[in-house]
């Protein structure tokens, strides 16, 4: 958890920058290096990372991950996921309504989703799917 890590404090860092032999610091920017790419970090921010810390410049050195949640990030990637599979199986079922389009991908709750996916699976119509599964929009 990268906002943790901004909770080091800064005497710590500057202390590991001014003591610790550069064939250390390179091996903490390889091993970092490693991990952020198996989170799927853009390259570029990768070697901006790992450039601060061979350059012993540890100030600030968390600060720009610590909006980044990767989790939440993959929670919204597949809820997204989740509502393009809900809108591709009503598509199938005639014209999705610009209402149900923005309601279906504004959705996060897994659960929810899932239901909606199980719903339009078996739906004959878009219009069977809204009754059913959101019946306050049918009526907007």
């Amino acid at each position: 958890e990268f906002h943790e890590l901004a909770e080091i404090p800064d005497d710590y860092l500057e202390k590991i920058s001014r003591d610790s032999p550069e064939s250390l610091l390179k091996l903490i920017a390889k091993i970092i290096a490693a991990f952020l790419h198996r989170l799927n970090i853009p390259k570029e921010e990768i070697g901006d990372f790992t450039d601060q810390i061979e350059r012993r410049d540890f100030t600030m050195l968390f600060e720009h991950f610590e909006a980044y949640d990767v989790q939440a990030e993959r929670a919204k990637g597949e809820a997204r996921g989740k509502a393009d599979s809900i809108l591709l199986l009503l598509s199938d079922l005639g014209p999705v309504p610009e209402a149900l389009r923005e309601r279906i991908t504004s959705e996060t709750d897994m659960k929810c989703l899932n239901q909606w996916i199980r719903g339009a699976a078996r739906a004959s119509s878009v219009e069977e799917f809204t009754a059913e599964y959101l019946p306050d929009l049918k009526e907007a």
